[in-house]
């Protein structure tokens, strides 16, 4: 657990370095990375693309997500699903994670489960092999340290620190 906590502190210092050095010119994100857990997560739980992106990890609903939002939320979420807290997630645990955020979506809806729900808990089970990178059946904090900082690279197109509508200009 000692390599976990320092893992994610090293993280959160290197976010909150990011973020400071990236909102010169943003009046609005600074005070969205202060207000992280003041109304949680917006829908969907999952999905691709940039609305997606921004539903799913802008926690306090500006419009603009941080690293620091997007660090927090990946932590929270990284934590809550390791329920036997060994520090690395199963595939067990990593689906039963995302399943329990999507059957709350799907409740706060008024939806039952349909096929799209099992195609999103299927897609869940491929997802965990992708990110799982040495293909040891366990998801270590390193591997999701790794693909959270490509995903939130990929999503702040124009480099600015935030990923915003203005990442979404020429999709």
């Amino acid at each position: 657990m000692n390599r976990f906590s320092a893992a994610m502190t090293a993280l959160a210092a290197a976010a909150l370095l990011t973020a400071c050095a990236s909102h010169d010119s943003k009046t609005a994100a600074p005070a969205a990375a202060a207000n992280t857990e003041a109304k949680g997560p917006a829908t969907p739980v999952g999905g691709h693309g940039h609305n997606a992106f921004i539903g799913g990890y802008d926690a306090n609903r500006d419009g603009f997500v941080t690293r620091e939002e997007y660090d927090t939320l990946r932590k929270q979420r990284f934590v809550a699903a390791d329920t036997n807290n060994d520090g690395w997630l199963s595939e067990a645990e990593y689906v039963a994670e995302f399943e329990g955020r999507l059957k709350a979506q799907y409740a706060a809806a008024g939806k039952t489960p349909d096929q799209q729900y099992a195609g999103s808990i299927k897609q869940a089970h491929v997802r965990f092999g992708i990110l799982d990178t040495n293909k040891d059946g366990k998801l270590s904090i390193e591997e999701e340290i790794d693909i959270a900082n490509k995903t939130f690279k990929n999503a702040d197109r124009n480099g600015d620190g935030v990923v915003n509508a203005a990442d979404m200009a020429g999709q």
